[in-house]
C-alpha cells in the first residue's frame, strides 16, 4: 500500500485500480508477476503507480531502452507518408522553447542513451554535454560524444554543484519512486537562473499511462506546479501540446517562492480511465471469442502488449504489426514483429493496438483493413 502522495505527502485512500489479473507491463513491453495498483491524490491532482519491487536495481540492470543499435528510436508520427522519430523532434521541440546561451553547460539527466543530448550537439556544437543515468549499460553510446569526464553513474560529482545553464531530461521523471528528490538535484546542480526542462507523459492524452507498472508519476499540471515551487523553481510554461500524450515543461531555478494555481479536480477523469481499464480486459476477450482463426495485433508497444496479455488464446496471434523500421525484424511475446504490409494472408482478424486518440486516424490510409475484421480500442 502506498500511505501518501509523492508530491505533496496528504495521506492516500484506497487504489483507484488494481489490475483484473495478477500481472503487470512496463513500458518496454516486459510482463511481470504481479498486480498493478494505482492511487490518486485529490489535494494536488497527482496519481501515482506502487513502484516495482527492487526498482533502483530494475533500472541499473534490467531496463534497456533502445539499445539495439545506436540509431533506433521509437517512431514518434506519420505524416504524409513521412515516419517522424522521437528525438528529431524532441530536439526541435527544446530549440523553440529554449534560447540556450553560447557554450551553455548541459546536463541529460536520467538520460538513457542520450540520443536527444547528441542531436541537439550536432546543431549546437558549442555546447557542453554531460550525462548521467543509474547504470552503466549506456555507456558506449555516451563515449561517442561525451567526455569521460562529464559522464556519471548512479551519483553524481560534487564538483558539478551550480555548474549548469540547462539540466534537461526526457520521459526519466515518471519513474523514479522519489520525484520530489530528482527536482531538488536539478535545482542544486543548475546555476542561478538556469533551466530545467523535461518532457514527462500526459496521462489525459494516453490513458494507458495509468497502467504503465513502472511509470510511478502521473503527472497533472496542478502537481506539476507543486512539485517545481517546492523545489524552487519558477514555472515557466506547462506544454501539453507541443509533444504528442506530454507535458513539456520549462522551469526556471530562482530565489522566489514559486506560484501554485488552484488545482482543479481530475478525480472523475481519473476515475473513468481506472474503469476503463478494469473493462478492456473483457472487451477483448468479447472480439476474441466472436470468431475463431489467426489474428495479428498492430502495435508492438505497450497496447499491443496489453492485448495480448488480455487473451485467452494468445497462440492465435500470428504476429505484431509495426510502422517502425527499427522494430520490424524483431519478436514481441515470442511473436515476429512486421512491417504492416506483410501481413499474412492467412490473417482475417485484427486488434489495434494503438492510442484510440489516433488510432483511427491512423489507420485510415490503409486500404487492406478494408477486408479485415477490425477491433478498435
Amino acid at each position: 500500500m502506498m500511505d501518501a502522495c509523492n508530491i505533496c505527502n496528504e495521506p492516500l485512500g484506497a487504489p483507484v485500480y488494481e489490475s483484473a489479473r495478477p500481472v503487470s507491463i512496463t513500458s518496454l513491453c516486459q510482463v511481470l508477476d504481479g498486480p498493478t495498483r494505482v492511487w490518486h491524490c485529490e489535494n494536488c491532482g497527482h496519481t501515482q503507480t506502487a513502484p516495482l519491487p527492487a526498482l533502483e536495481k530494475f533500472y541499473a540492470e534490467d531496463y534497456h531502452i533502445l539499445t539495439a543499435s545506436e540509431d533506433e528510436d521509437q517512431l514518434y508520427a506519420v505524416r504524409e507518408g513521412q515516419k517522424i522519430f522521437r528525438t528529431e523532434h524532441q530536439v526541435a521541440t527544446l530549440l523553440e522553447k529554449l534560447d540556450l546561451p553560447p557554450n551553455a553547460q548541459v546536463l541529460d539527466y536520467g538520460c538513457g542513451k542520450a540520443a536527444t543530448l547528441k542531436a541537439l550537439r550536432s546543431r549546437r556544437e558549442d555546447l557542453a554535454p554531460h550525462v548521467f543515468d543509474v547504470g552503466e549499460q549506456y555507456r558506449d553510446f555516451w563515449n561517442a560524444f561525451v567526455p569521460a569526464e562529464n559522464q556519471a553513474v548512479n551519483e553524481v560529482p560534487s564538483e558539478w554543484a551550480g555548474r549548469f545553464d540547462a539540466v534537461i531530461s526526457f520521459f526519466a521523471l515518471e519513474h523514479v519512486a522519489a520525484p520530489k528528490a530528482f527536482v531538488a538535484e536539478a535545482h542544486r546542480l543548475l546555476r542561478d537562473g538556469g533551466t530545467f526542462y523535461f518532457l514527462v507523459p500526459n496521462l489525459f492524452a494516453n490513458t494507458a499511462d495509468l497502467v504503465v507498472a513502472d511509470h510511478v508519476n502521473h503527472f497533472f499540471e496542478s502537481s506539476l506546479h507543486r512539485l517545481l515551487a517546492d523545489a524552487g523553481f519558477a514555472v515557466r510554461e506547462i506544454d501539453g501540446t507541443a509533444h504528442n500524450s506530454a507535458w513539456v515543461v520549462v522551469a526556471e531555478k530562482s530565489d522566489s517562492d514559486g506560484i501554485v494555481p488552484v488545482a482543479n479536480s481530475v478525480a472523475d477523469a481519473v476515475n473513468s480511465m481506472a474503469d476503463y481499464w478494469r473493462e478492456f480486459g473483457s472487451r477483448v476477450r468479447e472480439f476474441e471469442n466472436a470468431n475463431g482463426g489467426e489474428v495479428a495485433i498492430y502495435g508492438s508497444g505497450f497496447y499491443g502488449t496489453f492485448i495480448h496479455s488480455s487473451l485467452e488464446r494468445p497462440e492465435a496471434v500470428a504476429c505484431f504489426l509495426d510502422q517502425n523500421p527499427h522494430r520490424q525484424k524483431q519478436t514481441l511475446l515470442g511473436k515476429p514483429i512486421l512491417a504492416p504490409e506483410a501481413l499474412p494472408e492467412t490473417v482475417r482478424r485484427l486488434y489495434v493496438g494503438l492510442n484510440p486518440r489516433v488510432a483511427r486516424e491512423e489507420l485510415a490510409a490503409m486500404e487492406w483493413l478494408r477486408d479485415l475484421e477490425v477491433f478498435f480500442l
